[in-house]
């Protein structure tokens, strides 16, 4: 094998992987794994490192399933995706339904001698927007920039006055698992891969503490 044609696999091959541009004018290349208000977790030639959101300019996601347009006849109202950007928005029969917005902050889960794992917080116990276990929950989102893999769906606990995602002594925990599909011109449905139970929850965006905040009823 020549060098050019070494060169030419290795630039395939890296233009295929997601960049984090860091503010000293770095860059790093691998897997998007997900990330929380102050972490972004990066899989680099297969070892997961963590980046300190304040330090991270923006995430270049790489050209993947989720820019193919899903085969399907959707009408024109899903294919032009809802009027506002970079907001997902529950599905409905007919039209977009606003999901909560807050906006998350950081705390210190309980446990032995006030240690627990950081958790995310948001006001109230209870969402306003209600769906039931059997509908099919589907989120549609037109994106301005980025990628729709920046969104993550997250359980919430919920407490007196406030809900809260679940503790974890490595961090944030993984986000529920989601599929995506492309519907229209920058405009994507986020599925949950498998059926939610009743509670609330949360879609997050990862470069954000904003929280689009819904509840699964029986």
């Amino acid at each position: 094998m020549t060098r050019l044609t070494v060169l030419a696999l290795v630039f395939t091959l890296a233009s295929q992987a997601d960049t984090l541009r860091l503010r000293d004018g770095s860059t790093v290349t691998g897997d998007f794994l997900g990330g929380t208000a102050e972490d972004i977790r990066f899989s680099v030639d297969g070892q997961i490192q963590h980046f300190a959101r304040s330090n991270v300019v923006e995430i270049v996601f790489r050209n993947g399933a989720p820019d193919v347009p899903a085969a399907n006849s959707e009408p024109d109202w899903v294919v032009r995706g809802p009027d506002y950007t970079d907001a997902p928005f529950l599905r409905g029969a007919s039209g977009y339904i606003p999901l909560e917005r807050e906006v998350a902050t950081p705390a210190r889960a309980g446990g032995m001698y006030g240690m627990g794992g950081t958790v995310y917080r948001v006001q109230g116990a209870r969402s306003p927007v209600r769906v039931r276990q059997g509908d099919r929950i589907v989120f549609v989102v037109r994106l301005s920039r980025g990628d729709a893999r920046q969104f993550q769906l997250f359980r919430l606990d919920s407490r007196m006055g406030y809900r809260q995602t679940q503790s974890s002594m490595g961090g944030m925990p993984a986000g529920l698992p989601l599929t995506i599909n492309r519907v229209g011109d920058s405009v994507y449905e986020i599925t949950p891969a498998r059926p939610l139970n009743p509670g609330e929850y949360a879609v997050s965006p990862a470069n954000s503490n904003e929280s689009y905040c819904f509840g699964v009823d029986y």
